[in-house]
């Protein structure tokens, strides 16, 4: 420590020896120069002692403080895994500068009572076809959690790219272990020079995009509303208001067996101004396609449909639906076992649904709607206790409420009515469900 503070102590030394030297001086200038003269000189040595003086103790005021400080702590070299996670770390940051990315998803439970039998478990779609379908059950379902991850940026002076995944649990499962599914998965390129997009990827039907607002995970299925993901490829075009589009759409293939090569070739044309309210628009879309779902056969068939949309908003009230009809409208619209007739050519069908929700303050909103899918009679043909899925008429009616606890929690309740008529027989389910989600 002493030989640490040595250079300190040398400058008070210097210090000392020109405060002398100056002393000394004092004497010479006593001699041979005049009284003004000598006052001036004794003036400005008296500055420069008092200067050195100041600087003497702030010198010495150091010494004391480092001599009384603790001693640095010794700081371990890191390992190697330490220097390669910091070197993971920088590299995870220059990604998420590089490109805006968003993680978002929510958990929700679903607590279901159920009156009947219903076609699918976690969901409505309509009443099972056994004869002794009146079953009281009741259900706690998680499935509905989700998880989403978006990544986008830009390049060049107009274009924008965007990657997007997400995933419930809705797949294949073996009782509690659930397994997720792929429910998005799509790029979205960007041209804003001439507002032109393509999504190529597994992205939400393009034609009757519009969804009612139920706190069932089903939103009317086998009820009127045509919905469903699948891989597409899809060019937007803005023109002002008007939005208008064309798109490629085919499930994935599950077997080489299936002879099944044309996909749905899509169109739709949307208006959209404030005069319908704010996010209001208004709909045509239709498609075709010429093909078919069997195993070694080339018996393909028209298909086509016809589709509707509606959406209006003033003040608290948003008024939302759909009407379509069309022939061979099967498992890329989630109508399973209804395109096909019984003599094997494509079955006709038209349905639609509506409701209507009213934003009673910030935090509460209530809705009512309906919905019903109209097979014709005759195509469908005889049915048996196994045609869960096929029907002549099904119908639903719901209301249900959410109620926002804070922002991202809230917890909502529903009471669905299920009718489902096979020719002559009919049958009738209830569903009332309490729910609760946390959307991040």
């Amino acid at each position: 420590m002493k030989r640490f503070f040595a250079p300190y102590r040398a400058v008070i030394f210097v210090l000392s020896l020109t405060l002398i030297s100056l002393t000394g001086g004092l004497s010479e200038f006593a001699y041979g120069e005049s009284a003004e003269d000598l006052k001036l000189q004794m003036k400005t040595m008296q500055d420069q002692m008092m200067q050195m003086q100041e600087n003497m103790q702030a010198l010495q005021n150091r010494i004391n403080q480092l001599e009384t400080a603790p001693p640095a702590p010794q700081v371990a070299a890191l390992t190697a895994e330490e220097v390669t996670a910091l070197r993971s770390l920088k590299t995870l940051g220059n990604v998420w500068s590089k490109y805006n990315m968003q993680l978002y998803g929510k958990v929700k439970v679903d607590f279901n009572y159920d009156t009947a039998e219903f076609d699918y478990n976690d969901f409505v779609g309509c009443v099972a076809a056994e004869s002794d379908y009146t079953n009281d059950s009741t259900n706690f379902n998680p499935r509905d959690t989700r998880f989403g991850f978006k990544a986008s940026h830009k390049w060049g002076e107009w274009w924008s790219a965007l990657g997007r995944f997400e995933i419930d649990f809705y797949g294949d499962n073996k009782g509690d272990n659930l397994i997720p599914r792929m429910r998005l998965g799509y790029i979205d390129i960007g041209y804003e020079k001439t507002h032109t997009s393509m999504v190529v990827g597994q992205d939400w039907i393009p034609v009757s995009q519009l969804n009612p607002s139920t706190v069932d995970f089903g939103i009317l299925t086998e009820a009127g509303n045509l919905w469903w993901r699948i891989p597409q490829v899809t060019v937007r075009q803005e023109l002002g208001d008007i939005q208008v589009l064309a798109s490629v759409m085919k499930h994935r293939r599950k077997s080489t067996e299936d002879e099944d090569r044309m996909p749905w070739i899509l169109s739709r044309i949307q208006y959209s101004n404030e005069i319908l309210g704010k996010g209001g628009l208004v709909a045509l879309g239709g498609g075709y396609r010429h093909a078919d779902y069997e195993h070694n056969s080339s018996n393909n068939t028209d298909r086509w449909l016809v589709c509707g949309e509606l959406k209006y908003v003033t003040g608290p009230f948003t008024f939302k639906g759909e009407l379509w009809t069309g022939e061979g409208i099967g498992r890329n619209f989630l109508r399973y076992d209804l395109d096909m007739a019984h003599d094997g050519g494509p079955a006709s069908a038209y349905g639609g649904w509506a409701d209507l929700t009213y934003a009673v303050n910030d935090k509460t909103t209530m809705t009512a709607g309906y919905g019903f899918d109209n097979p014709d009679n005759s195509d469908i043909g005889p049915l048996g206790p196994d045609d869960d899925h096929r029907f002549t008429l099904n119908e639903q009616y719901f209301i249900n409420t959410w109620y926002s606890l804070t922002e991202p929690i809230k917890v909502g309740a529903e009471w669905i009515h299920v009718e489902t008529e096979r020719h002559q027989q009919i049958h009738t389910g209830n569903r009332f469900t309490v729910s609760m989600q946390y959307v991040f």
